[in-house]
């Protein structure tokens, strides 16, 4: 995996409604997210977490993607200098 697993999101806590910050390999390896303030959790099933590994490669596979089509538009591209 790359940088993404790494990510922070938030999810809504189960309980209290305070936001759980988490990275997507806390979702998809630890499987779990637990809120600080009252201690409720989600436990992920393995089938999900699974889908969740799978966007965020589909994902790191798209921005690999993008930077390379950015880089072949900047080596095609007309350069104007102001002087």
């Amino acid at each position: 995996m790359g940088k993404l697993d790494k990510k922070m999101t938030g999810l809504p806590c189960p309980k209290c409604d305070r936001a759980i910050e988490v990275t997507y390999y806390d979702i998809f390896g630890k499987k779990e997210a637990k809120c600080k303030r009252c201690g409720s959790m989600y436990k992920f099933k393995p089938l999900d977490a699974s889908h969740v590994k799978s966007a965020v490669s589909g994902l790191e596979r798209a921005q690999e993607k993008l930077g390379d089509a950015i880089q072949k538009a900047l080596k095609t591209a007309d350069v104007q200098l102001k002087r």
